[in-house]
């Protein structure tokens, strides 16, 4: 059974809403309507539709609006449109050249429009499909996951725990104190799993809400230098390898939060000695000038195969199978969207075999 595919139209002609329901009279379609860009867009976030048709006049006359816009909501993003064009030549080969959807010009016979709309549907499916298949690798993702990083160190918690319980009269000190170091070492990953875990959904929060978007993309710090390089040299030495990080900054006010910046900042350097060896440096760099500030991050590690850099943003786990490092995978990802969600530009660079270079930069 064919799925009826809902329809906003967007017009203020009564005659053309007229033509354009004779040319569908069909049980495939059902319609909403608005008579302004403002009324539609409202509609269209209410309704989220499979195509919208709209009078590009609309657009035109409410300055505040414009198709941009529309493109940068996330819920309305893959949403295809059917301009409709009045019938003027030059205009015409004006939007040729755009990037919309699909255009029309007014008047036109039933079964072009119908086509068109057919072209158009058939995209939203396209789109839909390559949505839902990503979304079937995330899920897939996140149960293979999860079981494994929970109950890792969870079984390394309770084991340990049961051992010092049952034969506590028999362990030395050196022996209680080794199993009581395993026991926070789990712990803390544990910890900093379940951290990671709520972080990424309040991310996802946040890229939904454009109050708390706003609030964030107007946030300041004007003293980075100090808290970038705590970060830095916190997880040198948790690591061992206080010898291997290299720290040059200069100071310069950056449009971040001081905690989502050392949270970006903890996620890519703990990445960056995490795949690298001990012996090899991590560079940890601020730049300025008068239009951006970037933050530079990188090391002489394995890298990353071109597979692995684009799987970021489906919970992958690089390298897993060829070391064994432990981590859900999920740092580059967070690092990424919290840059992303500031209006930053994340770039990542990697050579297998020779390392990998993390560069944010922001607009002043």
């Amino acid at each position: 059974m064919e799925i009826m595919k809902n329809i906003l139209l967007i017009e203020n002609d009564q005659s053309t809403v007229k033509q354009i329901l004779e040319a569908l009279n069909s049980e495939s379609y059902s319609f909403d309507f608005a008579e302004s860009g403002v009324n539609g867009y409202s509609m269209a976030l209410r309704k989220l539709p499979d195509v919208i048709i709209c009078d590009k006049n609309l657009f035109q006359n409410e300055f505040e609006l414009n198709i941009s816009s529309w493109r940068e909501d996330t819920f309305l993003s893959s949403i295809p449109f059917i301009f409709l064009l009045e019938k003027d030549s030059s205009k015409f080969e004006n939007y040729q050249t755009s990037q919309l959807d699909y255009f029309i010009q007014k008047p036109f016979q039933s079964k072009e429009f119908e086509k068109i709309l057919r072209l158009a549907v058939a995209k939203f499916d396209s789109i839909k499909k390559k949505s839902d298949e990503k979304l079937n690798q995330l899920r897939g993702s996140i149960s293979f996951l999860l079981p494994h990083e929970f109950f890792t160190p969870l079984n390394g918690i309770l084991g340990f725990s049961d051992f010092l319980i049952k034969d506590l009269d028999n362990l030395s000190k050196d022996e209680i104190l080794e199993m009581l170091g395993y026991i926070r070492k789990d712990a803390n990953r544990l910890k900093k799993l379940t951290e990671n875990f709520v972080t990424f959904a309040q991310l996802e929060l946040i890229e939904r809400d454009q109050t708390k978007l706003d609030a964030l993309r107007n946030s300041y710090f004007l003293n980075p230098a100090e808290a970038i390089i705590s970060v830095g040299k916190k997880i040198a030495q948790r690591t061992g390898r206080e010898e291997d990080i290299s720290i040059e900054i200069e100071n310069s006010a950056i449009r971040m939060s001081e905690e989502f910046l050392n949270k970006m900042v903890l996620e890519i350097v703990d990445n960056s000695f995490k795949f690298s060896s001990k012996g090899t440096v991590v560079n940890v760099n601020l730049m300025a000038n008068d239009s951006s500030v970037m933050i530079e991050i990188s090391d002489n590690g394995i890298g990353m195969t071109t597979e692995e850099i684009a799987s970021i943003g489906a919970y992958m786990q690089f390298n897993r199978l060829k070391l064994e490092q432990q981590g859900s995978g999920l740092g580059l990802i967070i690092a990424k969207k919290i840059a992303e969600l500031h209006g930053g530009i994340f770039k990542l660079e990697s050579v297998v075999g020779e390392g990998t270079k993390v560069s944010i930069i922001f607009d002043n």
